[in-house]
């Protein structure tokens, strides 16, 4: 887009907005430009004068700024708090080669001002929120009710419940409770013709023709702009008992999960590698044993169970050859840093890692796949000399491989991509998928379409375009993501 146009796009944007919420500062800019899987790309800094940066506070404003995009024809990228790890909420994406690309002009819709809790009824079990509360703050809200929202991503400190719809995000608590899709049960949202949708119930139970709620849920930017959502809730477990066990090997780990798992249902089941332990020990400064690590959370129905429950672990546990156990119940000082250790993994990997990039998959098999699983990742690693280190969502057979690579060396870039393409298709063999809670963003585009051509679906891809059109008919929302270009 000319200069003269992208001053034309500001101006208007200042009209019907104001310069509160509306800027072009370069340093403003480049804070937004860059999600959590793109900030190592650099762009030179004469090209921020291409991007807006919108913070509307409410709908109106929201509206406002989607008639704007339409006007000019300028693409919309709507924005959280850009922890997204598909490249599917910053301004650069991967195209059909490839190859790293920046959108050429875009507005940039951060909703991070529309953070209100609007309502909790703890009768009913539910919230209605803004697109920009952050999880962490509403589950410090719900506390007073004995409530919770169980949802839990790595990122739930400044992961925004907008962001988690628009990903379908998971978490930590998969195991028990699922993803977004699960606890979302309605939603305002602006298309890309600047109309308004109130879609979903309030209530559990609710008929009103095609799902278009669950449909949203997951859609990544491409269908519209989160304004309002509503939200289940959860009674919040009074007592929780929290085990970090550590093994020689994964199996070992994967057993004691597996056993007690047939006699109680975990709230969390987490597993991180032997070499992610080792990072994370030298990235906080613990002593942690160089092995595989377990992570689980199990619900006490009385205080009175503890004993019981820690002799089950122990046992099962013991039984697998486990080399050291730690525990604490949820009032114990404890608690938190265990948890922290297993949330530190991703930080952890990106500041002890070796080479410049770092690219996080996101496949997903069924519980019972995951030691054949974990097998084929390892002979894919031997195959190609590098090492791709797994840890994850055991609970729920999500298991993150984290591969390192130099994105700006095309040939560390191309074998990078093959050995994600591998394990894509490792996961597709053992009745898997390619993403399960990162969402496709542009990074996953091509694994996406492997994944809808094993199952002979590649026409479903018709589909996606043609929902795509009807809400967004010119193509402004997040261009370029989640549904593979023509």
């Amino acid at each position: 887009m000319a200069s003269n146009a992208i001053d034309n796009v500001y101006n208007d944007l200042l009209k019907a907005i104001g310069e509160n919420r509306v800027s072009n500062d370069p340093v403003e800019i480049g804070l937004h430009i860059v999600d959590a899987s793109s900030y190592y790309f650099d762009l030179d800094t004469h090209e921020y004068r291409n991007y807006i940066l919108v913070k509307p506070s409410n709908e109106r404003e929201v509206v406002e700024t989607v008639r704007t995009a339409l006007k000019y024809r300028i693409p919309i990228i709507p924005q959280g708090s850009s922890t997204s790890l598909a490249m599917g909420s910053g301004v650069i994406y991967l195209d059909e080669l490839l190859q790293y690309r920046a959108l050429r002009s875009a507005i940039i819709v951060n909703l991070s001002k529309m953070n209100k809790i609007v309502d909790i009824r703890p009768t009913d079990r539910i919230a209605e929120v803004e697109p920009g509360v952050r999880i962490d703050d509403l589950n410090t809200k719900l506390k007073s009710y004995s409530l919770f929202f169980p949802i839990d991503p790595a990122s739930a400190r400044v992961a925004s419940v907008g962001g988690a719809i628009s990903t379908g995000a998971g978490g930590l608590r998969g195991a028990r409770f699922g993803t977004m899709r699960d606890w979302v049960l309605a939603i305002r949202f602006v298309d890309g013709l600047g109309r308004v949708h109130s879609v979903g119930c309030y209530t559990i139970k609710c008929r009103q023709g095609l799902d278009l709620a669950r449909l949203f849920v997951g859609s990544e930017g491409v269908l519209g702009i989160v304004t309002r959502a509503v939200l289940k809730l959860w009674p919040a477990p009074r007592h929780v008992y929290r085990f970090l066990m550590f093994f020689h090997d994964f199996l070992d780990a994967y057993r004691t999960f597996i056993d007690i798992r047939s006699r109680r249902q975990p709230l969390v089941a987490e597993y991180v590698e032997d070499r992610i332990v080792k990072m994370i020990s030298g990235s906080l400064g613990l002593k942690l044993p160089y092995a595989h690590m377990l992570l689980i959370d199990i619900e006490l129905n009385l205080l009175d169970e503890k004993a019981h429950i820690y002799k089950t672990v122990y046992e099962e546990a013991k039984k697998h050859g486990v080399i050291e156990i730690r525990s604490s119940l949820n009032d114990e000082e404890d608690f938190e840093k265990l948890y922290m250790i297993r949330r530190s993994m991703f930080p952890s990997i990106l500041r002890m890692k070796r080479k410049p990039h770092l690219i996080a998959e996101d496949t997903v098999v069924p519980v019972s796949k995951i030691p054949e699983f974990v097998e084929r990742v390892k002979a894919i690693e031997k195959e190609h000399g590098e090492d791709v280190l797994l840890g994850g969502h055991l609970g729920d057979g999500n298991l993150h491989p984290h591969v390192e690579c130099d994105l700006n060396d095309p040939e560390d870039r191309r074998k990078a991509m093959d050995i994600a393409a591998k394990i894509a298709v490792s996961a597709l063999k053992l009745m898997g998928s390619v993403s399960a809670e990162h969402g496709i963003g542009s990074l996953k585009l091509d694994l996406l379409i492997k994944e809808l051509k094993f199952k002979n679906s590649i026409h479903s891809l018709d589909l996606m375009k043609g929902i795509k059109k009807v809400f967004d008919p010119y193509n402004i929302l997040n261009p370029g993501r989640v549904i593979p270009p023509d």
